[in-house]
Formats: C-alpha cells, structure tokens, sequence
C-alpha cells in the first residue's frame, strides 16, 4: 500500500509511536492495554487508508482520553513518564493533523 506523501511524516510518527506504546507497556494482560492496542493499530490502519484528518484527529483524541485514564488510576499498564510523553505526542500529531490541505 502506497502512503501519500502528505500522510507519510504521520504515519512513519504513528508507527514510531506504537512500538514505543508496547515497549511501554508493563502489564500487558490489562484488559485496558489489549483496548489501546487495539486503537493504536486502527490509527495506524487508517493513516494507510488516507482517512480524512478529523477522523484520525478524532481516534487519536479517543487514544488520549485512554492515556489519561491509565495515568490518573495508576495502575500497571504504564508508568506516569511514558503516558505523559505518549499523550505529549499525540497531540502534536493533532496539530500536524490540521495542517493538511485536506483537513475540513
């Protein structure tokens, strides 16, 4: 599958940010880390599917919300460093997001 080049600097992020989302994880068996997994991947699939920009805005906002939820409970899944350096670029990753030509 080919990658427009518009798309390509977010996704070579969003595939930069799913290995660092699973070196992360500390307890893997969470019924909540197999959910972010889970969305990790679809935003991955869709930046392949060159889905429009406020629809990958809006699983990236839906990753996180679950970021926030697994630093505010403190569990096991991950640490607050990596949730925080997670939320941190996802949201630049929104921001990037709305300087596509195609975001409307």
């Amino acid at each position: 599958m080919s990658i427009e080049p518009e798309y390509q600097p977010i996704y070579k992020r969003a595939r930069d940010l799913q290995y660092q989302f699973h070196d992360a994880l500390g307890d893997s068996n969470h019924p909540m880390a197999h959910t972010m997994r889970q969305e990790v991947q679809h935003l991955v699939d869709d930046i392949e599917m060159h889905k429009n920009p406020r629809d990958l805005e809006n699983r990236i906002k839906a990753i996180q919300h679950q970021v926030l939820e697994v630093q505010s409970q403190g569990n096991r899944i991950m640490n607050y460093e990596h949730t925080n350096y997670l939320h941190h670029n996802y949201e630049q990753m929104r921001r990037d997001l709305r300087r596509f030509s195609n975001y409307s």
